[in-house]
């Protein structure tokens, strides 16, 4: 309960001296009337509460000026249920108690939710994101929109109000082009904050050069592992429709591309008796560093692609050397 103390002054026509008028906690005052003495406690994630009083209309507002004084229980959780005989003493002032014990456990102690919990037992509905207001929004929100494999997105003051720049990767590595932007804007304009323009973009590809040195078992024709490893290491749906290695769906924003992969599926063709890498980078860059660590990080918006069409050959390419076979 909270109480509250009025300084007379703040009443025509009552007594001198303060007067003491009790404030109840309710869990939330949408039936309070305007003259309940109503309150809510709001506890924030570090402990603190503060109380939240009413607008005269739901609950009533507190007079400016007015000094309160609270009365609360705090407990510990779980830790409050001591054994039984745990409780031996009793602070308190009354001198004709002789003795106090528990001769049961004591239950009921429980941990307060956190807000993981909390967010895990609400409803469906207050789950359900219909508004953007962080760049997680955004992109949370963008990939809802069909034909999207992952969005990205930031926040910028553009000088005159503040800008969303949204990063789409499309599925199947499809651009983001005029008419595609047109519809995000359209579908995103229901969640965003007033005075959030937009901004639709497409990612930063990153294409890939990479030598491969291949043994040949001597059995197997060069020319049939040639086209195997050029089928496992595609960026196309493969007969059996299973993806190529760089498929554009196997990748996303920031996602760091691992040599090890490359070494599996290459050993999965028919033929093969070693595969070394001997050029691994961006292409164009010559740069020796992910060749040695086994690895290539990539910026957050930043999606590795290797097509290895030679139609588009600033898009990627893959090189092969084969040694023995027939």
């Amino acid at each position: 309960m909270a109480h509250r103390r009025r300084h007379p002054r703040h009443h025509a026509g009552e007594q001198l001296g303060s007067s003491v008028e009790t404030w109840t906690a309710r869990r939330d005052l949408l039936a309070s009337r305007g003259t309940d003495t109503h309150f809510v406690l709001e506890t924030e994630d570090d402990g603190s509460a503060h109380p939240r009083f009413g607008d005269d209309r739901h609950g009533r507002r507190p007079d400016t000026g007015t000094a309160f004084t609270a009365t609360y229980r705090i407990g510990n959780g779980p830790e409050g249920n001591v054994g039984a005989g745990a409780i031996a003493h009793a602070v308190t002032t009354e001198g004709r108690i002789v003795a106090v014990t528990n001769p049961l456990p004591a239950t009921g102690g429980v941990a307060p939710e956190t807000g993981a919990e909390v967010r895990r037992h609400a409803p469906q509905a207050f789950r359900t994101l219909e508004r953007a207001v962080t760049p997680a929004d955004y992109a949370e929100v963008t990939e809802r929109l069909a034909g999207v494999q992952r969005a990205a997105a930031g926040l910028r003051w553009t000088g005159s109000w503040h800008t969303v720049f949204v990063t789409v990767d499309r599925e199947g590595g499809e651009p983001v082009d005029a008419a595609f932007a047109t519809t995000a804007v359209e579908h995103l304009d229901r969640y965003r904050m007033a005075g959030h323009d937009l901004h639709i973009g497409e990612p930063i590809h990153v294409s890939l050069e990479i030598d491969l040195l291949v043994c040949v078992q001597p059995d197997a024709f060069r020319s049939n592992v040639r086209r195997a490893l050029l089928d496992v290491l595609g960026s196309r749906v493969r007969a059996d429709g299973t993806r190529g290695l760089f498929h554009p769906d196997n990748f996303s924003f920031g996602q760091t591309v691992f040599l090890s992969p490359l070494y599996a599926a290459a050993r999965t063709v028919a033929g093969v008796a070693s595969v070394q890498v001997t050029r691994f980078q961006r292409q164009g860059q010559p740069d020796p560093t992910p060749l040695a660590d086994g690895f290539m990080p990539l910026g957050r918006l930043e999606i590795a692609r290797l097509d290895n069409d030679p139609n588009f050959p600033e898009h990627g390419v893959l090189r092969l050397e084969l040694h023995g076979g027939k």
